[in-house]
């Protein structure tokens, strides 16, 4: 597994600050007692159409939700179709983190990584 590298070190800081100052309440209606972990949608390693999107394919998904420890019908690592069926598709997800954060000001990925991953239809 290829390691990310600083950029893809600062967008993954980036969407924690971006969870921090208030942008989860645009991806959930839930709350988030515990926190949130980023999760990489495909895998760290993914690539779509030759373009690597793995490092910047990924989405605040609260603690209950994506944990392995955490034994729910809605968790994203074991229920991935229960988790779209309530919250959306992924990638419509990313979007919305996506644009809001480019429109706070936020260095996010290229259009050309953006558009890779929006085809994936995760």
């Amino acid at each position: 597994m290829k390691q990310a590298n600083a950029k893809q070190r600062q967008w993954m800081s980036d969407i924690t600050d971006w969870v921090d100052n208030g942008g989860m309440y645009l991806l959930y209606d839930c709350e988030c007692k515990k926190g949130i972990q980023r999760h990489h949608v495909l895998g760290r390693s993914a690539k779509h159409n030759k373009i690597s999107i793995g490092h910047e394919f990924i989405i605040p998904v609260p603690f209950q939700y994506h944990d392995i420890s955490e034994k729910n019908d809605l968790n994203v690592t074991y229920f991935k179709y229960n988790f779209t069926a309530r919250f959306g598709k992924q990638s419509e997800i990313f979007s919305v983190m996506y644009n809001d954060m480019k429109q706070s000001g936020y260095e996010v990925p290229s259009i050309e990584i953006y558009n890779a991953i929006m085809d994936t239809n995760a």
